[in-house]
């Protein structure tokens, strides 16, 4: 059982010890190590959930399995822009610890960031840190103890650096960690042929007022950032993909500026359709009077309206219309001069509008509206629009699977020895996810973006359309499923751990259908254990009550685990992101009126 709240109320607890409120008070008054409330409130008592977990577990021993997350739930954020734009400053007004952050990651004019950061910001973190991550060693072998010498040297310093935790005041050892990447950039050019090591930081930081309050306007546990390295319309989309709003950062003062913003806008398209937005327009000056702050963001807009002309010629179909990615001037802030030691007005009224856009990313959009204009279209035109939704469904064309000299099996994934963490897989899964991911959202933007207005001008025709992409997008981006990972430095969601999952989904099943929720737990646990996934923090493993994610894992074992491939990656395309697709159909069918058997039904014949 997994226990979400950060504070439990009196019947809160009943309900998690399956028991009424007078029980809960008689434990009070005669159970010595009962924990104490949190607080008192008029309407009673409030207790921190990890505390009556931790009591529970005492008591109960093996009787009683749960786990307690908090808020689980978090957003990111990627910022792309070139070198010496002033990322890392911007970053730093998000954290509590400002000139520590500034210190370690500000270049200060020089290009500092040697590799992508992702900055996790959360209330509970309670130290400063850094880690060093890579798959460089796993990747690259020393053949020839004479001719290598160097790559045996830059190994031995690698596996000294990565997965440590460091302090953020230790600026030596970050000066050390980027002479190792800029050395692995180094040996990754010789070899050309080669794919790129996943080299990056992990930096744990405590949230300043302005994201602590944003944190809990939003409901959310935690916070991540991606700061990019210094771009010139190279980005790997990868490295920010799914994230829930992009900040372009562009300065007026580089005659390149507009071509390398087209090359990134091209690049990462397909994932940035139904994100936010916002450019975030370099404006050197000290606008000290609201006044003058309005003059400049006037002048910044009509100055963002060239950039707009740059994507004429991506803005030809349907899906394209609503895209904040393709409108730069009505979706830039004016980003401005700030001050090193203290916020000036120019900087308040900068944080209001990010304040602003970032809610507008973050909290749950309301979904309904476009449900109930989909559901009206069914029902007004019905067998039309439903054989219309149904034709723009079976068309979307399929991925190649199985076209390899072998095919790659269930046991070969068992015999593979596969840690259900990121980094104790050697990334192996997480890697083949973000090709996978790839694919998928090439495949579907490249075909939706085939719709035009000219050949399909009816407004229900549009509508469809633009809902049938708006809910395969959003699914296919949005990593989910039953098990949740918890330890404090693990990735959230736990990706590699899911993926596994929706792999074993006909072990997962058998092993929890059937079993109390309280007791789930466990049996989560064991169909990984079973299958061969190693690690070393099962402690912190835990499974969801969700219906949804259920039906996902059956719909992959139905619809998707006979389909034959030929690699590991095809396994993760299929299996997993195939997965997050075909639930997004399962619920159109629904909206489409289809019964429970009939939707399974129809998505079998759906291609992937």
């Amino acid at each position: 059982m997994i226990v979400e709240k950060e504070l439990l109320g009196l019947s809160d607890v009943a309900k998690l010890c399956g028991t009424s409120n007078s029980n809960i008070s008689n434990w009070r008054s005669r159970d010595s190590k009962f924990p104490t409330p949190y607080t008192n409130t008029s309407a009673g008592p409030i207790w921190k959930a990890e505390d009556i977990v931790t009591y529970l577990q005492k008591k109960f021993k093996d009787e009683y399995d749960v786990i307690s997350t908090g808020k689980i739930s978090s957003k990111r954020m990627a910022i792309i822009g070139r070198a010496r734009g002033g990322k890392s400053f911007l970053i730093s007004r998000f954290v509590f610890d400002r000139n520590g952050y500034v210190n370690l990651f500000c270049g200060n004019n020089s290009d500092k960031t040697a590799c992508p950061i992702y900055i996790k910001i959360s209330e509970y973190v309670t130290l400063e840190s850094f880690v060093f991550h890579t798959d460089f060693n796993s990747m690259y072998k020393v053949e020839d103890e004479k001719e290598d010498e160097e790559l045996k040297n830059l190994k031995d310093r690698i596996s000294a650096l990565v997965n440590h935790p460091y302090l953020q005041e230790d600026v030596q050892k970050m000066i050390e960690i980027e002479g190792v990447i800029r050395e692995i950039r180094s040996i990754e050019e010789r070899y050309p042929n080669r794919k790129n090591s996943n080299t990056y930081i992990d930096t744990f930081q405590r949230p300043g007022e302005f994201c602590k309050e944003l944190l809990r306007e939003c409901g959310i546990g935690s916070f991540e950032i991606v700061d990019t390295p210094g771009v010139s319309g190279n980005v790997e989309a990868a490295k920010i993909a799914k994230s829930d709003i992009y900040l372009f950062l562009v300065k007026p003062d580089n005659g390149d500026e507009s071509q390398t913003l087209r090359k990134i806008v091209t690049q990462i398209k397909a994932d940035v359709a139904t994100s936010k937005v916002a450019f975030l327009y370099k404006k050197e000056g000290i606008f000290l009077t609201n006044k003058k702050y309005e003059e400049a963001r006037v002048a910044v807009r009509k100055d963002m309206e060239a950039y707009s002309e740059l994507f004429k010629d991506l803005k030809g179909n349907i899906i394209s219309t609503e895209l904040d990615v393709l409108d730069p001037a009505n979706h830039c802030i004016i980003f401005p001069t700030m001050d090193q030691d203290e916020i000036i007005l120019p900087e308040e009224l900068f944080l209001e509008e990010m304040k602003e856009k970032l809610l507008e990313a973050f909290k749950p959009e309301n979904e309904s509206s476009k449900d109930e204009e989909f559901e009206k279209m069914i029902s007004e035109l019905g067998v039309q629009s439903k054989t219309f939704a149904l034709d723009i469904m079976r068309n979307i064309p399929t991925h190649e699977f199985g076209k390899g000299e072998n095919e790659y099996s269930l046991d070969q994934v068992i015999a593979g020895q596969h840690d259900r963490v990121m980094t104790k897989d050697n990334y192996r899964f997480h890697n083949d996810l973000d090709k996978a991911y790839s694919k998928e959202s090439s495949i579907l933007d490249n075909y939706f973006s085939t719709f035009t207005a000219a050949e399909y001008p009816e407004e229900w025709q549009q509508i469809i359309i633009k809902y049938i992409y708006r809910k395969l997008i959003i699914s296919v981006r949005a990593d989910r499923g039953l098990g949740v990972g918890t330890h404090p430095w693990e990735e959230r969601p736990a990706r590699t751990m899911l993926i596994e999952e929706s792999i074993l989904a006909d072990k997962v099943l058998v092993n929890i259908l059937g079993k109390d929720k309280v007791f789930r737990n466990e049996a989560y646990r064991k169909a990984l254990r079973d299958s061969n996934i190693t690690s070393a923090t099962w402690n912190y493993v835990g499974c969801i009550d969700n219906e949804e994610a259920v039906t996902k894992l059956k719909i992959v074992k139905e619809c998707l685990s006979d389909v034959e491939v030929s690699s590991r990656q095809e396994m993760v395309l299929c299996r997993y992101v195939g997965g997050l697709r075909k639930i997004a159909q399962y619920k159109i069918l629904e909206k489409m009126g289809y019964k429970e058997n009939e939707c399974m039904k129809e998505l079998k014949s759906l291609p992937f």
